[in-house]
């Protein structure tokens, strides 16, 4: 019998170790130099890394057969690592009064997950029979959805601008660094609500957009855009005793791209569950099938079998008794030879 070791059970136990090395190596760079430098990466410069990236995996796709940083990425085990990293980013993030996805460990894991995703893209998106529009809508639907947030973080901003009695563009990056908007901001109304001790406990502001009336409270945003969407912080005073909203701006360029992902998803799932239980009756129906085949076959042989290794001297001659002449065709006392 042929016994297995440790390197058949386990073929890729190499490249899960270097995986896992490379992110303890980003724990460490992490706090030696801090977070991942996202403002380097802005547009285009961040466009022109995606596509030498995904050129990159195609071709160690390609040379699979001699390459087995290729056939790990195609493999089980970097399947469920990469399960394990989106799970373990969750739940940190989760648990992080702060959540800061900019953290090396965070991006090294990010872009394994996406590199294993396109490697597992590029082999099954079709087949004998064509393009499998399910896997399609779903794998790439993922793949959009955080290859946007991905490789869109860079361009992502966020600005704060005080808002006052009189329309205003002005704003400000959270590093300080004046900034002009495309459009005016104007606070018509507000409210603030107070408990007994003085503190606020609800914050509402009536503020002219561009010439269109919102109302924005806390966590309840005004999407301007797709891609932008205006908060309401706080309120503060100026040197006036005027009360001011402020607001905190956030464009994120790439937010159609990650919506339409969340779409391709939403469609491969509607898919896989209008289709999914025609093909499991359709497998059922088979497997039911080979089962009786299989049945009837060694039924057959086994009778069969049976039939030939019967011997002869197992017959016996069995005596019929007189039966009387009239209702009888056979002679008495004759004999018939019966097999057991």
């Amino acid at each position: 019998m042929k016994t297995l070791t440790k390197n058949n059970r386990f073929p890729h136990l190499g490249g899960v170790c270097m995986v896992g090395v490379v992110i303890a190596l980003s724990f460490l760079v992490e706090v030696c130099f801090g977070s991942f430098p996202v403002g380097l990466f802005r547009f285009p410069l961040n466009v022109l890394v995606l596509a030498l990236w995904m050129m990159l995996l195609a071709m160690m796709y390609r040379g699979r057969a001699h390459n087995a940083c290729a056939r790990f990425m195609l493999s089980r085990e970097a399947t469920w690592l990469s399960l394990a990293l989106i799970a373990a980013i969750g739940i940190t993030l989760g648990l992080q009064l702060k959540p800061s996805s900019t953290a090396w460990p965070t991006v090294c894991s990010l872009l394994f997950v996406l590199s294993h995703l396109q490697f597992v893209i590029m082999r099954g998106w079709r087949n004998g029979k064509g393009i499998r529009w399910r896997f399609c809508l779903a794998h790439v639907g993922l793949f959009l959805a955080l290859g946007a947030g991905f490789w869109g973080a860079p361009d992502r901003e966020q600005l704060r601008a005080p808002v006052q009695r009189y329309p205003s563009n002005e704003a400000y990056t959270m590093e300080g660094e004046e900034r002009r908007l495309p459009y005016t901001l104007e606070l018509k109304d507000y409210c603030i609500e107070e408990a007994e001790n003085g503190t606020p406990t609800h914050y509402e502001a009536q503020i002219m957009v561009d010439g269109t009336m919102v109302t924005l409270r806390v966590n309840h945003p005004y999407a301007r855009t797709i891609s932008e969407k205006i908060y309401l912080v706080s309120f503060s005073t100026s040197p006036h005793g005027e009360r001011y909203a402020i607001v905190e701006i956030v464009s994120e360029p790439w937010q159609w791209l990650s919506a339409a992902g969340i779409i391709m998803l939403l469609a491969g799932a509607m898919l896989l569950f209008i289709q999914g239980p025609r093909k499991i009756k359709n497998r059922e129906l088979k497997i039911e099938n080979c089962e009786l085949t299989k049945t009837i076959t060694k039924t057959t042989f086994v009778s069969f079998r049976a039939s030939r290794e019967i011997s002869p001297s197992l017959t016996k001659k069995i005596k019929v008794p007189a039966r009387d002449s009239s209702s009888a065709s056979l002679p008495q006392n004759d004999t018939i030879t019966k097999q057991d």
